[in-house]
C-alpha cells in the first residue's frame, strides 16, 4: 500500500476516534440524591449547554469553589444553561460521602442546582474525570452530548478575588454565541477521585 494513503488513512481514524471520544451518549445515568431517582441525560435536551461539575463533600478544592458554582448557576440560569454537581464518591461511606450525607450537602445549595451521585464511576470514566473540582461542559446533538470543554473552573482555586480567567464563563459565552470555543481543556487543581 501506498505510504501516503496508509498515513492519510490512519490520520482519518484517529480524527474519527478523537471525534468519538467527544460524544456522550445521552443514556448516561445520573442519580439524584434528593428525589432518590436514577435519570438518564436526555432529560437536558432542551438546554442550550450543562455543565457538569465534579465535586467532593471533604475536598477542600470543591468546599471554595462551591459559592462560586452556585453565582455562576444563577447568572446563567436565564439563558437555558443547567449547571449540576456530581459526586464520584458514593462506593466510600467511611469518608463520610454516602448518599445522605451528599443529600444533606444538596439541601444546602440554591434550588436551581442539582446534586447527582455517580454509585460506580460509570460517568467518571465514561468523561475521563480525575479531579473534583473538575468540570465538563456539553451541548446536546443529535447523536449525543459533544463534550465542549474539560478542566478547571477558572484560574485561581484559592482566592476568587485573583481571577483572570474564568473558563467556565468564557466557554458558555462562545457557546450562546455560537462562536469557537477558545481553550477545549485547562488543567483542573483539586483533589484526585480514588
Amino acid at each position: 500500500m501506498n505510504l501516503k494513503l496508509t498515513y492519510t488513512i490512519g490520520a482519518m481514524l484517529v480524527s474519527s476516534l478523537c471525534f468519538a471520544q467527544n460524544i456522550i451518549s445521552k443514556n448516561l445515568r445520573l442519580y439524584n440524591v434528593v428525589t432518590d431517582n436514577e435519570i438518564t441525560m436526555n432529560q437536558f435536551d432542551s438546554h442550550s449547554a450543562v455543565v457538569m461539575v465534579f465535586t467532593s463533600i471533604r475536598c477542600p478544592y470543591a468546599k471554595l469553589y462551591k459559592e462560586r458554582v452556585s453565582a455562576l448557576s444563577a447568572q446563567y440560569s436565564d439563558q437555558n444553561v443547567r449547571f449540576v454537581f456530581v459526586n464520584p464518591h458514593a462506593s466510600h461511606p467511611s469518608k463520610k460521602e454516602t448518599i445522605a450525607h451528599m443529600k444533606q450537602e444538596a439541601n444546602s445549595l440554591d434550588d436551581d442546582l442539582l446534586y447527582f451521585a455517580d454509585k460506580n464511576h460509570t460517568v467518571r470514566k465514561s468523561l475521563n474525570v480525575e479531579k473534583s473540582p473538575e468540570v465538563i461542559i456539553l451541548t446536546p446533538t443529535t447523536k449525543g452530548y459533544r463534550k465542549v470543554y474539560q478542566g478547571a473552573i477558572d484560574d485561581s482555586p484559592q482566592s476568587e478575588s485573583l481571577v483572570r480567567n474564568n473558563y467556565v464563563q468564557m466557554t458558555l459565552n462562545n457557546v450562546l454565541s455560537n462562536k469557537e470555543i477558545s481553550v477545549a481543556y485547562q488543567q483542573p487543581v483539586g483533589c484526585r477521585i480514588k
